[in-house]
């Protein structure tokens, strides 16, 4: 494993570990919620927050579930080409995930910046958009950095093979 491969993998643990904080943080919301119903005084922009919350989430925990190998992965095709042709097949999927994650990240932050620029917010709580937008391409920027470890990594394997 490769340098980049080992920055990837403990970068994407430590945001992992801040998106495990923010579902904590969304369930005391939503029980929170749920409680303070049967009181007649719900708490305002729950929802909004609730979805917020869940792209964070989603955002952050990509990269760590790219570096634990969590994504689908179909080796029952894979398996019965040859070694080497199976280290081209890997290099060749990360280097067209990792074009679509750069070019989905840079997308994304042109999006935000639009968001910003125009004065996006919520309905309720009147919270702008575009910084939970910016949490989204940074997971994506930090998915592509592992994938880039990936690519890296099975180059390696093809060179030394």
């Amino acid at each position: 494993m490769g340098v980049v491969s080992k920055f990837a993998r403990k970068f994407g643990y430590i945001l992992d570990n801040i998106a495990r904080w923010i579902v904590v943080a969304m369930m005391v919301l939503v029980v929170g919620n749920v409680i303070s119903r049967q009181f007649g005084t719900p708490i305002p922009g729950a929802i909004e927050w609730t979805e917020f919350l869940s792209a964070m989430v989603v955002g952050l925990s990509l990269a760590f579930c790219g570096a634990q190998g969590g994504h689908i992965y179909l080796e029952l095709f894979t398996d019965k080409l040859n070694i080497k042709v199976q280290t081209v097949l890997h290099v060749v999927i990360d280097f067209l995930c990792l074009v679509f994650l750069s070019i989905s990240f840079w997308r994304i932050v042109i999006y935000a910046n639009d968001m910003k620029l125009s004065g996006q917010v919520s309905m309720t709580t009147k919270t702008p958009y575009y910084f939970f937008i910016y949490v989204v391409a940074f997971g994506l920027l930090a998915y592509a950095l592992v994938t880039l470890g990936s690519m890296i990594d099975n180059l390696r394997k093809g060179v030394q093979r």
